[in-house]
């Protein structure tokens, strides 16, 4: 995280909470770490799974990189990004429980959301394939 312009000091513990926190606080970036808490992926798969553009997954892996959150690695010309932190899948998992406790839902740590991530888009993708067929005409929509 960076220093407030000026600043001769350490960083306040505080203010890089909140700029972790506030990197997270997009419902796609969450998705994007919960994906990666499970393996590393290309920014391609993750814009599968989150249901996002190439080009917006690549702005979120910015931000969460900016964060410290993430880092990458490239093999030949594909780049792949992991969590910087083991730590990451545990944080995650005190969100879900913390969320429970808001909700009054019973979440449980380790819940696989990356797995729901994943029903989500197959669903998306399902639905897409339906409009298409409809959209081709009357004697392809059941094919």
């Amino acid at each position: 995280m960076e220093k407030p312009h000026g600043s001769t000091g350490p960083a306040d513990p505080i203010d890089t909470a909140a700029g972790v926190l506030k990197a997270l606080a997009d419902p796609t970036r969450l998705r994007i770490m919960w994906a990666l808490t499970v393996q590393e992926r290309s920014v391609g798969e993750l814009a599968e799974m989150v249901d996002a553009h190439v080009a917006a997954v690549s702005q979120h892996l910015a931000r969460l990189r900016a964060a410290g959150l993430v880092s990458s690695r490239r093999d030949g010309t594909r780049i792949f990004y992991r969590p910087s932190t083991a730590q990451a899948r545990e944080f995650l998992d005190e969100v879900v429980l913390l969320t429970g406790h808001v909700t009054g839902e019973q979440a449980q740590p380790g819940d696989d959301l990356a797995a729901h991530a994943r029903e989500v888009t197959a669903a998306r993708a399902e639905r897409a394939r339906r409009a298409e067929r409809m959209a081709a005409g009357p004697g392809l929509a059941h094919s």
